[in-house]
């Protein structure tokens, strides 16, 4: 017979079964001792003002006895003895219904009349009731010698018992509503359980169904919807959906990657494909042949190993803020290094070099490679791009909270739409100059990447054939104990 999944012991417990049960154990607890409590305060109660009643009628039997003129005799409770307008027999039968025992001694404590035969001595004299265990049962007992208040003299003794049974009674039923009501609890605890565990985990299953749903082909489209409410489902709800967006960028970049480069590869492969054939069917007989075409096929593997390695700079850019978290770098010293070696590669070009602060030290959470790389970009770029003024202007600056580096050149410049599409990948301003002077149109694409990921803004400001100005911004790693921090870190990397 198969289980059902509940008792199938191969199948993990689903959540919402666990958080049923807890908030129903948890229930079950809580009401059993608030249950239990009030049990015991009603049963004080009730057992106080059971003492009490009986106090009261003790207190009455005890007037009535003393209403007597002469010492208690058996035969006078066998008929009737009238005081007042009440027979002491008759209220004494009366009582026995209530489960209340009345027994009368005489002055030679002899047992003359009784309402109920009970194993009961004659306990100590108290006209307070006290409480004593008579066959294992507790049980209200009072005894007094009994004085007329006619002739002043002692009558008799009198003994009040509550019976046993009147105590189990209360107690039994107190029991049988105890249960009741635990019952009726259990019930509604269960109830209660099932709701609450449904209500609080609709959003896990609308949150799982939605998951469900996710494809390759809509991944760009679906999200999870955000709760009503502002709690911590809202807020998963919104982290899920920032690693939807990040999963759809990788996504999307994996399919550009792909595209691009197998779009990119497709020319200097067909160059040196054609090459070879023309090699293979004739060309390698003819010197001059053979050697402009090994020099095209080679210059175009140098192209494609270039493309390649700036396509694996442009996929690890994205994941830099995780893979270098602990890296920092000094942006004065840093730039000064790679605008004297841009000096140095380009003698007919005029840099300069404006420094605000120039002997002070700025630090910035970025990997140095990753810096140094991004003004060589926008330095090269630079380069590329000027005509006959030949001139490179390289400035830093800071605010209170961020650094900018500044690179701006007076060559060819760009129209609008280049603006909104140079840091594009493949994307080229002037693709035949481009071509000729080595660009993949990788670059910006590459330095963009690089400064975002490091929580950084890239932006360009142009004028078509007056040149350009491309502006980059960091935040400043202005805590001088996190600096010190993050160096010794890196001294110890470079051990």
């Amino acid at each position: 017979m198969k289980l059902p999944k509940f008792f199938d012991t191969k199948q993990p417990l689903s959540l919402k079964w666990k958080w049923g049960i807890l908030l129903l154990v948890s229930f079950f607890i809580v009401s059993l001792a608030g249950v239990t409590f009030y049990h015991k305060q009603t049963m004080y109660s009730r057992y106080n003002h059971l003492k009490e009643i009986s106090q009261q009628r003790f207190n009455i039997i005890e007037n009535m006895l003393s209403g007597l003129s002469e010492p208690f005799q058996k035969e006078d409770f066998v008929t009737n003895t009238v005081t007042g307008d009440k027979t002491i027999v008759d209220y004494l039968t009366y009582l026995e219904n209530e489960d209340i025992v009345v027994r009368l001694f005489n002055n030679d404590s002899q047992l003359i009349f009784e309402t109920r035969k009970l194993t009961a001595s004659k306990s100590d004299l108290s006209k307070n009731l006290t409480t004593v265990v008579i066959d294992g049962t507790e049980t209200f007992i009072g005894n007094t010698n009994v004085v007329s208040r006619e002739t002043n003299q002692t009558l008799g003794t009198f003994q009040f018992l509550v019976s046993p049974e009147v105590i189990e009674k209360m107690e039994a039923t107190q029991q049988k509503h105890l249960l009741t009501v635990l019952l009726i609890l259990t019930i509604l605890a269960t109830l209660i359980s099932i709701f609450i565990s449904n209500r609080f985990l609709r959003p896990l299953t609308y949150l799982n169904n939605s998951l469900d749903l996710v494809e390759e082909e809509n991944l760009s489209e679906l999200r999870v919807r955000k709760p009503s409410s502002n709690d911590e489902w809202s807020d998963l709800s919104i982290h899920v959906n920032r690693l939807l967006d990040k999963i759809d960028l990788y996504v999307r970049n994996q399919k550009q990657f792909v595209e691009d480069v197998s779009h990119e590869l497709r020319t200097p492969v067909a160059i040196v494909e054609g090459h070879l054939k023309m090699l293979n069917r004739w060309g390698k007989e003819d010197p001059e042949i053979l050697e402009e075409s090994i020099s095209a096929s080679l210059q175009e593997i140098t192209r494609m190993k270039g493309l390649v390695q700036e396509m694996l700079d442009l996929s690890r850019a994205d994941h830099v803020d995780i893979d270098y978290k602990d890296e920092i770098t000094e942006v004065n010293s840093t730039t000064r290094q790679v605008f004297n070696n841009f000096v140095i590669l380009y003698p007919d070009f005029q840099f300069y070099l404006d420094s605000e602060k120039d002997d002070k030290e700025l630090y910035v959470r970025i990997f140095r490679n990753h810096f140094e790389q991004i003004l060589i970009i926008l330095l090269d770029n630079a380069v590329k791009y000027s005509r006959e003024r030949q001139e490179i202007h390289v400035s830093v600056s800071q605010t209170l909270t961020k650094v900018e580096i500044a690179v701006q050149d007076f060559g060819e410049g760009m129209t609008d739409e280049d603006k909104e599409r140079v840091f594009g990948r493949f994307y080229r301003v002037d693709k035949a100059r481009s071509r000729i002077k080595g660009g993949n149109g990788l670059g910006l694409s590459i330095a963009k990447q690089l400064v975002e990921g490091y929580k950084g803004d890239v932006r360009v400001e142009s004028v078509l054939n007056h040149g350009s100005i491309f502006y980059v911004e960091f935040p400043i790693l202005s805590d001088t104990r996190q600096v010190y921090k993050l160096k010794q870190i890196a001294q110890k990397k470079n051990l």
